[in-house]
């Protein structure tokens, strides 16, 4: 009996010791700070939006959709140009035409090289029949001599029957040009440039054509917008937008059509990936417009997200693979108050498969911040927001934008955060305010 008392005294005692150094790691070292830092982002920021759901805004510059190029032949010479830089023309207006002088003489001259070569061609055949005629009664002696006479007269044919052919394909394209010497737009719209006789080109909007006459359909605009690396995954082809003026109330509808994922540009702002000191991608995406009316080429907008039928919805769709769903509730890797990881609870609601996301019903709002969560993350380790100030069309610093390009809220000062990105060191030229170029504003 004795024994078993000191049993279960040990166990007790042990116990007790247990349960002591639980509730000892529980209170000083489950909460102590791990080595390391998380670079999070805000949720605002990786869903597309503004904060608390507001729409997101991309600075934009309307262009033109369909461009036509016209060159003239490079065997003709132009003798006068109809139309200058600025001009409005009308389908079928002339815009140019040929020197038909000198062309008319080129063409008599081709036409009496191809009765010539025709001419000689007849008799260089009737010379070989008689050749061959001749073969059959001569001499052996002499019939290796008609033999070779034959062979070189059906070379010069075949010489001239090529060129013939040529001969005739530049008359009959000389003929079309003499029957066409004039050439006509063929479409509505404006001359955007013309090139003049020293090479340069004569344009109204700043364009860099190299074709002799470029024209802008009318009616034919579209808005071209710039969006980063870390956004462009909310946009998608098919989605409605609004065309904001950037100095007035005027607004337009329409729809993204474009999305150019080929052709990345290099954006001047300044992001470290790792340290690496890598800078960040920017891509372009282009808006058909429901009307044009009131928009003037190389005129600089806003793009909003959304079209004009309302607010958008106030649900919070999260990329799913931010939810750890392996075991228990769901939750995600969240920044806390006091700028440290922690794991946060989060209640789900709809899913779409097709675009990856989740709503999120309950545990985050657009201004968290949240991690990616990868093994490197821990509970306790500290977070490192960075800031992005995005860019115009032109590369000059655009401050009013969140997270895309723009932000009209009172939250606009606030950072953004980008995963995996440090900002290099700023300098004073970041306060300079740059000029934005390239077409009137409105």
């Amino acid at each position: 009996m004795k024994t078993f008392g000191k049993i279960l005294l040990t166990l007790l005692i042990l116990g007790g010791l247990g349960y002591g150094g639980w509730f000892a790691y529980q209170r000083y070292f489950a909460d102590a700070p791990k080595e390391g830092t998380v670079y999070v982002q805000s949720v605002a920021a990786i869903t597309g939006v503004g904060p608390a759901g507001r729409r997101n805004r991309y600075a934009g510059v309307v262009e033109a959709k369909n461009v036509i190029e016209l060159d003239p032949d490079a065997e003709l010479t132009v003798k006068e140009c109809f139309v200058s830089s600025g001009d409005k023309v009308k389908k079928d207006d002339p815009l140019f035409c040929y020197d038909v002088d000198s062309m008319q003489i080129n063409y008599d001259q081709l036409l009496l090289d191809i009765q010539g070569l025709e001419n000689g061609i007849k008799t260089g055949r009737e010379k070989v029949e008689n050749l061959k005629k001749q073969l059959q009664r001569a001499k052996q002696n002499k019939k290796y001599d008609i033999e070779m006479d034959i062979q070189t007269e059906e070379l010069e044919i075949r010489k001239k029957e090529y060129e013939l052919t040529g001969k005739r394909k530049q008359a009959e394209d000389m003929k079309h040009a003499l029957e066409n010497s004039v050439v006509f737009s063929p479409v509505d719209g404006t001359v955007r440039s013309v090139r003049t006789p020293d090479g340069e080109n004569m344009d109204y909007d700043g364009s860099s054509d190299k074709a002799y006459i470029t024209i802008v359909a009318r009616n034919d605009y579209c808005v071209k917008g710039t969006v980063s690396e870390q956004t462009i995954h909310t946009l998608q082809e098919g989605m409605e937008v609004r065309i904001l003026s950037r100095v007035n109330s005027s607004k337009w509808n329409g729809y993204i059509y474009k999305i150019n994922t080929e052709k990345a540009k290099q954006s001047n702002s300044r992001y470290y990936y790792g340290g690496d000191g890598e800078q960040a991608s920017k891509y372009e995406f282009f808006v058909e417009l429901d009307s044009n009316e009131g928009l003037l080429m190389g005129q600089h907008v806003y793009i909003e997200i959304g079209g004009d039928d309302g607010e958008d919805s106030d649900q919070l769709w999260l990329p799913i693979y931010y939810v750890v769903e392996d075991e228990g509730d769901p939750f995600v890797y969240a920044a806390d108050e006091q700028g440290r990881i922690e794991t946060r609870k989060v209640v789900l609601g709809e899913r779409d498969e097709d675009a990856g996301t989740v709503v999120i019903l309950e545990g985050l709002s657009y201004l968290d911040s949240i991690a990616f969560p990868d093994e490197s993350v821990q509970v306790g380790m500290t977070v490192s927001e960075t800031s992005y100030v995005p860019e115009n069309d032109d590369g000059s610093r655009d401050d009013s934008g969140f997270p895309g390009e723009m932000n009209t809220g009172d939250e606009a000062a606030r950072p953004q955060l980008f995963n995996g990105i440090m900002p290099a060191p700023a300098t004073e030229d970041d306060d300079k305010e740059e000029p934005v170029t390239g077409g009137p504003r409105g």
